[in-house]
């Protein structure tokens, strides 16, 4: 969706006049990023009262994960595939805010209902999602933190010395 969004968008900028809607729009959308406004709770509706701060923050979440792959795909283009170490970070950060969004759907329903475990619920959704919070914007700020990006550089070449000997590269420290 992303890679597809990004070309129609470059379509559109080639002739701006025939497209205005759509550069308008991406241009507000990117005027609101850059101000730090985002797009706001849109699951406030769809979760119990108790649980719109957790909605609140994986709407955030959300928002700037989409933002991290779209400039990733914009740095990167079909060569992302080979950035290995980069997709595992926005793998496990999807994989948090979908399981997220479960545990939050999960909850409300509880709560919405009286369930008698709806208090422990809420105090498991809020503890994972706190944990779950910390993690993606931990793997978000590698993605760009020049010091682990280097190291990724790192690790790869190390991964690739190794590959090419079939072995590792170094030898044993004991002579042995």
């Amino acid at each position: 969706y992303a890679g597809g969004h990004l070309r129609e968008l470059q379509k559109a900028v080639k002739d701006p006049i025939s497209n205005f809607g759509v550069v308008f729009g991406e241009v507000a959308k990117r005027g609101r990023t850059s101000l730090g406004l985002g797009s706001g709770n849109a699951l406030a509706a769809m979760v119990h009262p108790n649980l719109n701060d957790v909605a609140a923050q994986v709407c955030k979440n959300t928002e700037m994960f989409g933002n991290s792959v779209e400039k990733l795909l914009i740095k990167h283009g079909k060569h992302i595939i080979g950035e290995q170490f980069l997709l595992n970070r926005l793998a496990g950060d999807a994989i948090d805010i979908y399981a997220t969004t479960c545990m939050l759907s999960r909850c409300t329903q509880s709560l919405n209902e009286g369930r008698p475990s709806a208090m422990h619920e809420e105090l498991v959704t809020r503890a994972w999602a706190n944990e779950a919070n910390m993690r993606i914007a931990q793997n978000l700020g590698a993605l760009k933190n020049p010091v682990q990006l280097e190291t990724f550089k790192m690790l790869s070449q190390i991964s690739q010395n190794v590959c090419e000997n079939n072995a590792p590269v170094q030898g044993n420290p004991l002579g042995t």
